[in-house]
């Protein structure tokens, strides 16, 4: 494939994947996303899907741009630390929870966490006990 054609189509995909996020987020802020129980499945997936894609997304973005600049890097790293104990503490204190108005914001950002600590412990286990 030529490489005009690939970078329109990496172009097209990110911006699929934002705008599936923002659609997504969106509809959860207004409470468009039905919680019955019967639609939990539907939006399990399509949460999952978001939350995987724009992490792929970030985390290649990441790679490519920040990875290799260390104030860059440590600001990053930063933000996932704080982040971490900020969304536990909330949840700890009752200030986020799993109602069905909030539960679908709770899931997605709860997923990033997750992500974001694995990535913490992949960047660590890479530099420091990856290598001979």
């Amino acid at each position: 494939m030529e490489l005009q054609k690939k970078k329109t189509l990496k172009l097209f995909l990110s911006f699929l994947v934002v705008a599936n996020t923002l659609i997504f987020l969106v509809m959860a802020y207004f409470h468009l996303l039905s919680t019955d129980p019967k639609s939990a499945v539907f939006i399990d997936f399509w949460g999952r899907f978001t939350v995987y894609s724009l992490w792929f997304i970030g985390f290649a973005l990441y790679v490519k741009y920040i990875s290799k600049t260390p104030v860059l890097r440590l600001l990053v790293l930063l933000v996932i630390a704080i982040n971490i104990p900020l969304f536990l503490l909330l949840a700890y204190y009752d200030k986020i929870s799993n109602t069905p108005d909030m539960i679908v914001f709770v899931d997605f950002w709860g997923r990033i966490t997750v992500y974001s600590l694995w990535f913490m412990c992949y960047e660590a286990y890479r530099k420091y006990l990856g290598r001979e």
